[in-house]
């Protein structure tokens, strides 16, 4: 073995130098530079393993976030159409109201048209009557030729009154 150390140009010597060199510089590289780095890597592998769990948990709360939200979502949808439904309903009787109001607004203004028309109607009867009992006194002094007294006026007014509201009451 020796031989074929020497015909490649390998000295004993300087091949265990070489190879305690190499020893050493392992020694020192996974001291200084091997060991730091495994630790960073270890450091960087737990922190992203507590990001993946902590995102597993973000992504749990997100779900049930988004479940609790759909069912107020579907509590407040439920409350809205209550409060339309209220709304509506509310409506709906205030029309009813109204027209009931309005009707009974109707009913009496056609009740008091009725009561002004029954006491204009009796008014203009009275004025009626008085314009022909002058009328009539007119013509009975112009026919008879002379002039009335009180008495003999108002016992002509009473008979021709009396005899108006026959003849009135049977055409109205």
């Amino acid at each position: 073995m020796e031989k074929i150390l020497a015909d490649f140009g390998v000295q004993p010597v300087y091949l265990a130098a070489q190879a305690v060199n190499f020893i050493v510089l392992l020694l020192i590289l996974k001291k200084f530079l091997y060991g730091p780095i495994l630790k960073v890597l270890e450091e960087r592998k737990s922190t992203v393993s507590d990001t993946l769990i902590k995102a597993e948990q973000i992504e749990a709360k997100l779900h049930t976030t988004e479940q609790e939200s759909e069912i107020k979502l579907q509590e407040v949808s439920k409350q809205a159409r209550i409060i339309l439904y209220k709304a509506s309903m509310t409506a709906d009787q205030i029309i009813t109201e109204a027209h009931e109001k309005a009707q009974a607004d109707v009913e009496i203004i056609i009740e008091q048209g009725k009561e002004t028309i029954v006491v204009e109607r009796e008014k203009m009867k009275t004025e009626m009557r008085e314009e022909l009992a002058d009328l009539v006194l007119l013509g009975i002094e112009k026919i008879a030729g002379k002039v009335l007294d009180q008495r003999d006026h108002m016992k002509i007014v009473d008979q021709t009154i009396e005899g108006l509201k026959g003849d009135i009451s049977s055409k109205v």
